[in-house]
């Protein structure tokens, strides 16, 4: 009953981060000078972010739950995944911060939009290379 329970708290959590995917597609479409939009797609995404810190620790714990097996390449692959993921949403997190800030100062976007860019991309892509990790065993396992 446990492991039922953990998993499908794990599967809730994991729409929380795939929420985060369209991200960078959303920063790199709205142009630089479009800050109004910009501060939309950030007032929407910084809950989010809020809620995926607590939500990183929530799919530890019941991915803990959940192991069977600690010695396979497959759960050291998740667990540098899930510390990749908690490294680049701390990063992300804080660069939105920052991008916020210089919104209120009226200062230049380009260097900090092309860093948010680059930190969102990154997290995008750990994030779909854990739901590849974790969804193509069923396939080829």
């Amino acid at each position: 009953m446990t492991f039922i329970i953990s998993y499908g708290i794990h599967v809730l959590i994991s729409v929380i981060f795939f929420i985060l995917i369209p991200l960078p597609i959303l920063i790199k479409g709205i142009p630089i000078t479009d800050t109004n939009k910009l501060k939309v797609v950030f007032a929407i995404y910084r809950p989010i972010f809020k809620v995926a810190h607590g939500a990183i620790v929530l799919s530890f714990i019941s991915g803990v739950v959940m192991v069977t097996d600690w010695l396979t390449s497959w759960t050291v692959a998740v667990i540098l995944l899930w510390l990749i993921i908690g490294a680049l949403l701390g990063i992300t997190a804080k660069k939105m911060r920052e991008m916020l800030e210089y919104f209120k100062e009226n200062r230049e976007l380009y260097d900090e939009m092309a860093s948010l860019f680059q930190s969102t991309l990154w997290l995008s892509l750990a994030v779909i290379a854990m739901f590849a990790i974790k969804i193509l065993p069923y396939f080829y396992g």
